[in-house]
């Protein structure tokens, strides 16, 4: 990225890394007891967090009510906090 020209450090390149990898992460990569949760949208499954975020952003509600989307972008931006919630994880 630009960590070899001086321009970012180390961290700050693994930490946009990790943002953009978060970024691109698709709903149908959540775990299976996360999909069988009740009202989940199947239909995002090939979306990525990006494309839901911007679908929230610009109200588009076509292929999901805005709560299934809010609880998509929650699940795929701390998918382990939401586990512990629902009891999934021990």
């Amino acid at each position: 990225m630009g960590s070899s020209s001086g321009l970012l450090s180390k961290p700050q390149v693994a930490e946009k890394l990790q943002k953009i990898s978060l970024l691109n992460t698709r709903v149908g990569q959540l775990q299976a007891s996360l999909q069988r949760a009740k009202d989940f949208p199947s239909q995002l499954k090939d979306y990525t967090l990006f494309e839901i975020k911007q679908m929230l952003e610009k109200k588009d509600f076509s292929l999901a009510t805005e709560a299934q989307l809010k609880m998509v972008k929650k699940l795929l931006e701390d998918p382990a906090r939401v586990m512990e919630k629902t009891g999934t994880v021990r």
